[in-house]
């Protein structure tokens, strides 16, 4: 691991934005339940993950709250 990055949606840790230092790629290590199906997918350039991710986790949410 080259370097990482605290991943939060609406100040809640979801997870970390890991820099491979042999592929210079990153890749999203998932620690919330709410986005586990994202665990170990790798970032691009368009950011499509990064919404996929948070639209995931806010979906979740919105379902476990009551009322």
């Amino acid at each position: 691991m080259l370097t990482s990055h605290i991943f939060e949606i609406d100040g809640v840790f979801v997870g970390s934005l890991i820099q491979d230092c042999t592929r210079c790629e990153r890749r999203f290590y998932a620690v919330h339940d709410a986005v586990k199906s994202f665990h170990n997918h790798i970032l691009d350039q368009s950011g499509n993950l990064s919404r996929q991710i948070a639209q995931q986790f806010r979906r979740a949410r919105t379902s476990a709250t009551p009322g």
